[in-house]
């Protein structure tokens, strides 16, 4: 679906690569100031020249989610050169199976830290920015933040917070403007699902295939876009039919 964001300046974490770079192109297509955030630097330096080529507005910033100094560093930033925030995009994300007998605590930990964390420091620090501009939150959850599957237990545990967290995101926002919402991805043809290795959610996937991110993107920019003026507080699920079984 095709808005226009003129004007607007949009923060994307983990925008380097996959969802995150798909989101970062789209809303920069749409015509937003776009701030990519990610700890991959090259391919985030490599992606802003890009489209910074193509006269998109884009630019790259090393940044770490769990971080509080890199967030207030970051706030500090929009402030003073736009003054508010349009929409927040929490995408960065980690993924790491093991069984619970087989899980240890600082792998559970730093999936949580990523994940969990890393979305409740961006709404955290961006919360006035956001006010500023009646703006929008959209984080990324997961079909895994309904469901699961032998091995995700630290990552369900991450994405299902995600859907809480955006929840209550939304009812504390909407006398200040502030809408969220959260997608929830099946299947996507990253990087991040090559590494997984054998997916169950691709294989009970109904349309029989993963998503390219970009068709992620479209339902985040719709979800940040004043056509979903009256749309909070939801998960989005965009995974091809599994939710449905």
């Amino acid at each position: 679906m095709a808005t226009d964001f003129t004007g607007k300046t949009v923060v994307v974490t983990g925008g380097a690569r996959g969802q995150g770079a798909a989101h970062t192109a789209l809303f920069a297509e749409l015509g937003a100031t776009v701030h990519s955030l990610d700890l991959l630097d090259d391919l985030g330096t490599a992606l802003q020249k890009d489209l910074t080529g193509r006269g998109l507005d884009v630019t790259y910033r090393h940044h770490d989610v769990t971080s509080e100094a890199d967030w207030d560093a970051l706030v500090a930033h929009l402030g003073e050169r736009h003054g508010s925030l349009d929409a927040l995009v929490n995408n960065a994300g980690i993924v790491h199976t093991a069984e619970i007998p087989e899980e240890n605590l600082a792998r559970f930990q730093q999936v949580l830290s990523v994940n969990t964390t890393g979305v409740f420091l961006g709404m955290n620090k961006c919360w006035a920015l956001l006010a500023g501009a009646r703006g929008s939150i959209v984080n990324t959850a997961s079909v895994y933040g309904l469901h699961s599957n032998p091995g995700y237990v630290a990552y369900t545990a991450s994405k299902a917070a995600v859907v809480g967290m955006t929840r209550t995101a939304a009812i504390e926002g909407a006398p200040l403007g502030i809408r969220a919402n959260c997608v929830s991805p099946g299947t996507v043809q990253t990087q991040q699902l090559a590494d997984e290795g054998r997916s169950y959610v691709r294989e009970a996937t109904p349309m029989d295939r993963g998503a390219a991110p970009s068709e992620i993107s479209h339902v985040v920019a719709f979800l940040a876009s004043p056509a979903a003026s009256f749309v909070t507080g939801v998960e989005v699920p965009v995974d091809g039919g599994f939710s449905a079984h």
